[in-house]
């Protein structure tokens, strides 16, 4: 039968004020390909003479993420946050690690790093979005265009880039047929598609022979869809093969869909929106775009084509491009986003004294500059000593504030930050804080949370456990967190499973943190 002895209680009253160091509050990852990723360490370093907890951990980009190998960090020791930076854009990150500790007290890495693509090409869309980065790629793929006129670009779709051993498949319908030129594709009742119908641009060049949005298909498939837009059809008047026509819209088959889609977006960005043509079906372009990423074959033919264009499908190379662009069909203006972020809804810092400081972190989540917000206590209890009133993109804010000198208690009081002018955000942070005794006074004893073990259900019980209880914790000696499974009462933690060997146990209640060493034999 496994027994636990209750070597001593450590009878902590409360942490004061949680003191840790970093090797480093700021981060750059330099330049990293979008096609991997770079793992930078940060060290986390008690200098208290008790063991710390780690409690929320927030980053405020997708890019960064982050692994840790235990939150307790035990007196004098370290551990090491590893952070990675995996881009998937071109672009330049800003962003904050935060966390917290046991005692409420908050800590930030700031972290940057450039995304780039591995090819060259598109080294112009750097940083880049909406309307500039439409700008930017119209620029890339239409310099250097080699046009080879309507006859020439069929032979090259029918002899060499839509010709596989000698065969030639209708992008609609599925059906093959054997040919390798216009005649023969004539013969076996194949044509040319215009993805973006060339009535609506009275057959121009380069539009009419630009092989991006050209393919090879079905005569009768091909008269079916004639000028109409892609869509959704729910009542088909003609289907083959998976494409079907109904309601004045087409909608190809799967297969097909989303190199239809990102035809029509290429064509838009090279030339322009023609009749209006892609307003009423940009929504399901886009989706399709999305759902049905980029096959082999057409990542394949995107190659082909830039071996005789000269040009790419950026939409094909790239498809997270759809991500930095919100119209393709109209002026892309940047929206303005001005929110924020704290890192803690409420806030505990146990026992306080009133010459200690304490940080809260504003993180700015827009896309904006925020200025001109205020901040206050919504009582006298906590004290604004100072804010940071500018905060930039992806950066923070730092707001120090302080305690009232007061009696001793227990104190409540929440710390205001009102962003109206900027984006009619009001966060409201509650805060709990308790003042000691002073030294000239005479001190009480704190009360103790023992622990005891109980043989027969074979778990660790909490006894005379203080009022306001918040988490129970169990750490091994080398700090890693275990026996999660805690019951909802706190009073039975079950050992069952577990090595045996020195264990701590941590209480938090509302003012207090209580620790206890017990061994496991």
């Amino acid at each position: 039968m496994r027994k636990i002895a209750v070597l001593f209680i450590v009878f902590i009253s409360s942490f004061g004020f949680a003191q840790v160091t970093l090797s480093s509050s700021e981060v750059s990852f330099g330049d990293v390909f979008t096609n991997a990723d770079k793992e930078i360490g940060v060290d986390v370093t008690n200098t208290s003479s008790r063991l710390l907890t780690i409690g929320i951990v927030k980053i405020y980009n997708e890019a960064f993420s982050y692994t840790i190998g235990s939150t307790a960090i035990e007196a004098g020791k370290s551990q090491k946050f590893r952070i990675k930076f995996s881009p998937k854009h071109n672009l330049a990150y800003n962003s904050e690690l935060l966390f917290s500790l046991s005692d409420g007290s908050e800590y930030r890495i700031d972290l940057t790093g450039n995304g780039r693509y591995t090819d060259t090409y598109y080294d112009a869309t750097f940083n880049k979005s909406h309307q500039a980065l439409k700008d930017e790629l119209k620029s890339i793929i239409s310099a250097n265009y080699v046009n080879f006129g309507y006859n020439g670009a069929r032979d090259k779709m029918y002899g060499e880039i839509d010709n596989v051993n000698g065969k030639v498949t209708c992008v609609y319908t599925g059906r093959v047929a054997t040919f390798n030129t216009r005649s023969g594709a004539t013969s076996q009742s194949f044509n040319c598609e215009h993805t973006w119908p060339q009535s609506l641009f009275n057959q121009n060049e380069p539009e009419r022979a630009d092989m991006h949005h050209l393919f090879s298909t079905d005569e009768t498939a091909n008269g079916r869809r004639a000028n109409y837009p892609f869509g959704v059809v729910s009542n088909a008047s003609w289907s083959d093969g998976g494409s079907k026509l109904g309601g004045s819209v087409f909608e190809p088959r799967d297969e097909q869909k989303g190199a239809s889609a990102r035809a029509m977006l290429y064509f838009v960005l090279r030339y322009q929106d023609y009749s209006n043509f892609i307003d009423n079906q940009e929504a399901t372009l886009v989706d399709w775009h999305k759902t049905f990423g980029p096959s082999a074959i057409e990542i394949a033919r995107n190659e082909s084509i830039f071996s005789y264009q000269k040009n790419r499908n950026p939409m094909v190379d790239h498809p997270e491009f759809i991500e930095r662009i919100n119209v393709f069909g109209g002026t892309d203006t940047k929206p303005v986003i001005k929110q924020a972020e704290v890192l803690q809804q409420s806030i505990n810092y146990g026992n306080v004294t009133t010459s200690q400081e304490r940080v809260v972190y504003l993180t700015n989540t827009g896309n904006q500059t925020l200025t001109g917000y205020t901040v206050n206590s919504s009582n006298s209890n906590v004290i604004i000593k100072s804010v940071e009133n500018s905060v930039a993109e992806g950066e923070v804010a730092k707001i120090t504030i302080g305690f009232s000198t007061l009696s001793n208690g227990t104190y409540n009081d929440s710390v205001i930050i009102n962003l109206n002018a900027q984006s009619g955000q009001r966060l409201a942070v509650p805060v709990q804080f308790s003042l000691g005794l002073s030294g000239n006074e005479k001190k009480v004893a704190p009360p103790l949370c023992s622990v005891r073990y109980n043989s027969t259900s074979h778990s660790i019980q909490l006894v005379d456990v203080p009022q306001g209880l918040n988490e129970v914790q169990v750490y091994t000696a080398s700090g890693k967190r275990v026996f999660n499974e805690i019951s909802t009462s706190f009073t039975d933690i079950p050992t069952i499973g577990y090595n045996p060997g020195v264990y701590f146990v941590v209480v938090n209640s509302q003012s207090d943190v209580f620790t206890t060493k017990i061994l496991i034999y």
